[in-house]
């Protein structure tokens, strides 16, 4: 039997990073007492948008619980082809 290539259909999509242990330590996350038995590779950052605007979030993948949550850009992960121009 020949292997079947599936496609995921191209769209919009969110890089999220990936947070280091030190990060969370940083945000006052301890792994042990917090999140037993996750290592920090369970963690993402990635812009959302709520009633409040766009926010940059780290959250908890596997359970979604945010860990911090600060205002991000105003349009967030849209970047506009002007920006970076410098017009003098």
């Amino acid at each position: 039997m020949d292997a079947v290539e599936t496609s995921v259909p191209e769209g919009l999509s969110v890089i999220r990073d990936e947070v280091t242990a030190d990060e969370l330590t940083m945000l006052g996350v301890d792994l042990g007492r917090d999140f037993p038995g996750s290592t920090a590779a369970e963690f993402r950052r990635y812009p959302v948008l709520s009633e409040g605007g766009w926010f940059t979030v780290v959250k908890h993948q596997k359970t979604l619980q945010t860990v911090s949550r600060e205002p991000g850009p105003l349009l967030g992960p849209i970047v506009l082809t002007s920006d970076g121009l410098d017009v003098d």
